[in-house]
């Protein structure tokens, strides 16, 4: 029942309009930009770090606790964290763009890029090229803190053929005991997130988007079944903007600006957080915060925390600090 309550609660606060909220920057020392964060997620009190991997192997998990993460807003206390080793991955090749999961051989390795836990299992999704991404998954070992990588693998194909693009958000659904992974581009009708079984033995299960969600989505998190909360990004410069072009190629720019708040373009960057209802199967969604302009705060990690919800920077692209931030939705 109480766990029941603080949902409820968590729920209800984040079901507001489009606002510009109170943000707060935790204060700790994760900060390096070789973290390169790709995601957060929750493991009983402790908030979880995930580094995504790639140009920089970092190989552990690390962890807050929340209470500490609750003192850092509300006194500017440090947050000190706990590094827990990702065991039984290889990095191989010259530019380490292949990756072993025991005897697997993963080609063209891109990186962490989602993460989520069930009791003691945490799951990862990981691109492994621009056609694949898999799902796998680890134990978290208290005792010799590692999260020890098992050898089980679920192939989920892409709905876009965009380079490095993959699913970058995980979710466990817990009374229906089972994960769902959304592409990071919904942008018509060929939208669509994957729902399948822990085991990861299960058959996929297509689940339609209701209307398109222009830009990226970089990470979810579960309040409950039905109802989650999401990071939209749109990330462009002016000497750069292939990505934000692949993701609206051939849309109405008329209709894809009218999805951005507090004064921004299609020649800003723009990150806000939304609030994702599946019903029917199908996925609906509304804005619930306008977050950032910043071209430094590309926020690739988000979960549920007191009234609102706590996001992290990854530091790319560039040279940026990584940053993890309170966002409060009172």
């Amino acid at each position: 029942m109480k766990y029941l309550l603080l949902i409820l609660a968590i729920t209800n606060a984040l079901i507001v309009s489009a606002q510009t909220p109170l943000i707060v920057q935790v204060n700790d020392s994760l900060t390096a930009h070789r973290y390169e964060f790709s995601a957060l997620a929750k493991w009983k009190d402790k908030i979880l770090l995930i580094p995504q991997n790639r140009k920089n192997v970092v190989d552990s998990i690390f962890m807050i606790d929340s209470s500490t993460i609750d003192q850092a807003i509300q006194k500017n206390a440090f947050a000190a964290h706990a590094a827990f080793a990702i065991k039984n991955l290889r990095h191989v090749g010259a530019k380490k763009d292949s990756l072993y999961i025991n005897n697997i051989l993963l080609s063209k390795y891109d990186g962490l890029e989602a993460c989520t836990v069930k009791d003691d299992t945490m799951f990862f999704s990981l691109e492994a090229d621009t056609s694949f991404c898999y799902i796998i998954k680890g134990i978290i070992n208290t005792r010799s803190k590692t999260i020890d990588i098992l050898p089980d693998t679920l192939h989920v194909p892409n709905t876009y053929n965009i380079n490095n693009a993959g699913y970058e958000s995980l979710a466990f659904l817990p009374n229906k005991n089972s994960l769902i992974a959304f592409f990071e581009c919904n942008k018509d009708e060929n939208a669509r997130a994957f729902a399948f079984g822990t085991n990861l033995k299960t058959e996929l299960t297509q689940i339609e988007w209701e209307r398109p969600l222009y830009f990226r989505i970089t990470d979810v998190y579960a309040l409950n079944d039905s109802e989650l909360i999401g990071v939209n990004h749109l990330f462009t410069s002016p000497i750069y903007t292939s990505e934000r072009d692949a993701y609206i190629q051939c849309e109405n720019l008329g209709v894809v600006e009218k999805q951005l708040t507090n004064g921004g373009n299609i020649d800003t960057c723009f990150t806000q957080l939304v609030k994702l209802t599946i019903r029917n199967n199908k996925i609906a969604w509304k804005p619930l915060a306008f977050i950032s302009l910043d071209e430094a705060d590309n926020y690739e990690g988000v979960v549920a925390f007191k009234d609102g919800a706590l996001m992290i920077v990854d530091g790319e692209p560039g040279n940026n600090p990584c940053k993890l931030i309170y966002v409060s939705l009172k």
